[in-house]
């Protein structure tokens, strides 16, 4: 009786051991399949970044009839007047138009304000990382800006775009851009 103890023992221990083998085995098989299928250079091969990141459509969209893509450095936030003052390469680009608030009762507009003020510090933060471009272009392809209202003599105009966790935003944009009033290195970026 003692010794038939050892061997049911080992017994039930081999048949748990084989039982247990088929069912490892195969998601081994199939991990290893998986990895196989999968090249090691495609994993790797990325494209490279571009440049502008999301905003890369959009700016050569932009630029397709001239103009220049400089990067924004700064952008101030005042936060009382709810407008920004962008800053780029060449100096200043100025004063952004003024946010008015929306709403119908006062928790309305205080959502708003929130939204705005959100939107300006994600603009900010995009500027201080190198994320936002001042583009000048000809104002034949900016259709959003063709209103009739300000100073349209110049045939310039500006938008400031920022790639915010990677879609690209309109922050502000300038009716008119005063070619003379530039650097002049960068007004002669214009005619490249």
């Amino acid at each position: 009786m003692n010794a038939s103890v050892p061997v049911v023992l080992a017994a039930a221990l081999l048949g748990a051991a084989i039982a247990t083998m088929p069912a490892d085995a195969a998601p081994r098989k199939k991990n290893t399949r998986a990895l196989a299928a999968v090249p090691p250079a495609a994993s790797a091969a990325q494209p490279p970044a571009d440049r502008f990141l999301a905003c890369d459509v959009r700016v050569r969209d932009y630029l397709r009839e001239g103009g220049a893509a400089i990067r924004v450095t700064k952008i101030e936030v005042d936060d009382a007047r709810l407008q920004l003052n962008i800053h780029h390469e060449y100096g200043e680009a100025g004063k952004s138009s003024r946010k008015y608030l929306r709403g119908d009762n006062e928790e309305e507009m205080r959502k708003n304000l929130r939204g705005i003020l959100d939107e300006f510090a994600a603009a900010a933060k995009a500027a201080a990382a190198g994320r936002a471009w001042y583009v000048i272009a000809a104002r034949k392809v900016m259709p959003e800006l063709r209103d009739n209202s300000g100073d349209t003599t110049s045939p310039w105009t500006a938008i400031v775009l920022a790639d915010f966790d990677g879609k690209c935003r309109p922050i502000t944009f300038y009716q008119t851009v005063e070619r003379n009033k530039l650097d002049p290195e960068l007004s002669k970026k214009l005619d490249e």
